[in-house]
């Protein structure tokens, strides 16, 4: 049995702002990314035999300030939902400019694609390919994963059987750990949500 540990990238100035990053690589804002309590729970749910990260580099930042030295391995099928044309954007901006286009989309669940983007399948599908390949003959670690809001999102809702309908879906903090138990090829949740102190 491994625990796997889900946690989200540091802030970056996109984020601040509330545009839609999707896959385009902008870095962490290292100035406003406050490191100790995010280390003071890692430390409190470790000790951690492995990281891996996402290739983007808001990701690979966040590993390098949060656990300096610790083994890695980098999964590109780690990364963001491609958001597409929409990549840029706020979600203010597509409403004004779209109207109708993100109700449209909510209300096909698991099929929600951006416009030129890739959907919530898609990147299920490849982020559990990548879960698959850290854990590969390994047994009794505690793994820790830094991807993406979206990647988290998608794993949870799956885990739950939710159909990730407009109105129905799961709350899933960006400012917490999220554990998973894994049993053979089985993925469970442990806990959800934990935040900093």
């Amino acid at each position: 049995m491994n625990i796997l540990g889900f946690l989200r990238h540091g802030p970056t100035r996109w984020n601040q702002e509330k545009i839609i990053q999707g896959i385009s690589d902008i870095p962490l804002d290292t100035a406003s990314f406050a490191v100790g309590p995010w280390q003071q729970l890692l430390t409190r749910y470790g000790p951690w035999d492995l990281v891996v990260s996402s290739s983007l580099s808001r990701c690979l930042q966040t590993c390098d300030m949060l656990l300096p030295g610790l083994p890695r391995q980098v999964d590109p099928n780690l990364r963001e939902q491609d958001w597409g044309e929409w990549t840029g954007c706020t979600l203010k901006e597509i409403y004004r400019n779209s109207p109708g286009s993100i109700e449209a989309e909510e209300h096909r669940g698991w099929d929600f694609t951006p416009a030129g983007g890739e959907s919530r399948r898609e990147v299920l599908v490849r982020a559990l390919a990548a879960i698959s390949r850290a854990t590969q003959d390994r047994d009794g670690e505690r793994i820790l994963f830094i991807s993406h809001l979206g990647v988290i999102k998608f794993l949870i809702h799956h885990l739950e059987k939710s159909q990730f309908q407009a109105g129905h879906t799961i709350q899933v903090s960006k400012r917490a750990l999220h554990l998973f138990r894994q049993e053979g090829s089985e993925l469970s949740l442990l806990e959800t949500n934990i935040e900093i102190p």
